[in-house]
């Protein structure tokens, strides 16, 4: 039988780490965890290294006044979601769909797509985020599932405002 250990508390006889043995068949499958979520204008892998490299991160996207796109139109933006994965987890068709979040309940979707990790970790970048239909300040979230079961949201969250700007006006500096 499989077993974890885990910390037992703060009590005063376990104060030097004392470990407790659990069995895993106790413990609920669980889905990938999200440990870094973040949205940029660009990225690049090293091949040598296979590290990620993030450009210009967007915390906040301009929009002409009077030129709101139709809600539903792509912004061409990344989104890189990187998930830690529980070893029974290896191999599993894992599907994943952003969602922006407006304070008044409103949600936006990508399309979702699927992935399969084939180790530890799974490192995802997906181009293309759907535009809301309105402008405001939204948390963006990721929602993951196993392949047709039900939508599971992680607590991963990266702020994004979306607001109308208008152009400086000049100044004249003599």
């Amino acid at each position: 039988m499989d077993r974890l250990a885990r910390p037992l508390g703060r009590s005063p006889l376990f104060a030097r780490g004392s470990f407790a043995l659990v069995s895993l068949a106790k413990i609920p499958s669980r889905m990938p965890s999200c440990y870094f979520l973040a949205v940029c204008a660009g990225s690049s892998l090293d091949q040598q290294t296979n590290n990620a490299s993030l450009f210009h991160l967007v915390e906040q996207v301009n929009v002409a006044p009077g030129h709101l796109p139709e809600p539903g139109r792509r912004l061409p933006l990344e989104v890189h979601c990187y998930f830690r994965l529980q070893p029974d987890e290896h191999g599993q068709e894992i599907e994943l769909r952003s969602a922006l979040l407006a304070p008044t309940g409103l949600e936006t979707y990508t399309d979702p797509t699927s992935h399969r990790a084939a180790s530890a970790r799974l490192r995802t970048r997906h181009v293309g985020l759907s535009f809301p239909p309105d402008l405001g300040y939204y948390e963006l979230r990721v929602d993951f599932r196993a392949a047709g079961g039900p939508w599971q949201r992680g607590p991963s969250s990266w702020p994004l405002a979306i607001l109308e700007a208008r152009p400086p006006r000049p100044q004249v500096t003599h």
